[in-house]
């Protein structure tokens, strides 16, 4: 399965690249922001395009960055047409949290699916809990990825433990910090669950990496949620997909929208809106991260910045707009 999910996802990009280079119509083409080749939203990303692209019949290219900190701009902007962002991470540009001004003409098209996050060390470690980082040399901030240092220091604190309990160390992206791992110029980094990415960092150490599980009296939805509203944690259990995953681990997560600007016109907004929804049962098979991802679930009240005006009359027409959905976007709203 993850041979063929590889193949798919290179496939998807090929199709959407060599698009791209032929089409000299750019004011057609659907642009979608990543983080980099080797990262999760790239890989679903990838696959998204291609669905797009096959429904709408026009060109759909995905753009990597270094990461969602550096391409949110874009898209408030419209020169990213869709992005791949946290909830998290959209909703402190949209406040400006990052220490800029605050983007609130960021608006959000459909829910995707649950993002898992966790501190990643070298199986060989012998660390099991985030409790174990103490004096180690931990990945704490990702200067192109602000959400996920949000995330790494929350899980921190739920592990019972702070960040000054750590050697806090900042690194460009989930490569790089991968990358220093696997050389052994770090004893923690963090990555989302289950990625190629971490895979492939997992190949190169001898012995493998662990994801280090989430315990103590901290532990739990209310305390996490609390340091960092939208974050709560699940538990992980063996399976085929992951074989890094020995035991049970308790991991953070948060959810992953498609986002926008409010200033995409709505019939475009649609028109997206249509494709993946008739996309999401084939991408849902073919791509394991979205199991938990559906039709039904496209509209959850989880958004941390308001739905596109277009997106919210399209879910009213499915019937998944509820009143959860109205209050939610009048809270996020008023922020």
């Amino acid at each position: 399965m993850f041979h063929r999910w590889k193949a798919l996802v290179a496939a998807a990009v090929v199709a959407t690249v060599g698009i791209a280079v032929s089409d000299a119509d750019a004011q057609s083409r659907i642009t979608v922001g990543t983080n980099p080749q080797g990262s999760l939203y790239y890989t679903i990303g990838g696959g998204m395009a291609a669905a797009l692209q096959e429904k709408l019949q026009r060109p759909v290219t995905v753009q990597p960055f270094t990461g969602s900190s550096v391409y949110i701009p874009l898209i408030a902007n419209n020169e990213v047409t869709v992005g791949l962002n946290s909830s998290i991470d959209v909703g402190a540009w949209y406040r400006g949290d990052y220490g800029s001004e605050p983007i609130r003409n960021m608006r959000v098209l459909a829910r995707l699916w649950p993002l898992r996050q966790a501190f990643v060390v070298r199986a060989d470690s012998g660390m099991t809990q985030v409790k174990d980082l103490v004096g180690k040399k931990t990945v704490t901030s990702f200067s192109a990825l602000a959400a996920v240092g949000k995330v790494n220091v929350a899980m921190l604190d739920a592990g019972g433990i702070g960040e000054d309990q750590v050697e806090p160390a900042t690194v460009s992206g989930l490569k790089a910090g991968l990358d220093d791992l696997v050389e052994g110029d770090l004893d923690a980094t963090a990555s989302a669950v289950g990625i190629p990415l971490t895979q492939q960092a997992g190949a190169s150490i001898p012995g493998g990496i662990r994801y280090l599980s989430i315990t103590g009296d901290n532990a739990n939805d209310a305390f996490i949620n609390g340091v960092l509203p939208g974050v709560y944690l699940l538990e992980v259990k063996p399976n085929p997909r992951m074989p890094e995953i020995t035991a049970p681990v308790t991991v953070a997560a948060y959810d992953v929208y498609l986002t926008t600007s409010a200033e995409l016109p709505d019939k475009e907004a649609t028109a997206i809106l249509e494709a993946l929804y008739e996309a999401m049962p084939q991408l849902k098979k073919d791509y394991p991260p979205l199991a938990a991802a559906g039709q039904d679930r496209m509209a959850l009240p989880s958004n941390t910045v308001p739905y596109h005006s277009a997106a919210v009359a399209f879910y009213k027409s499915k019937g998944l707009w509820t009143d959860a959905n109205e209050e939610r976007d009048a809270e996020v709203g008023e922020e």
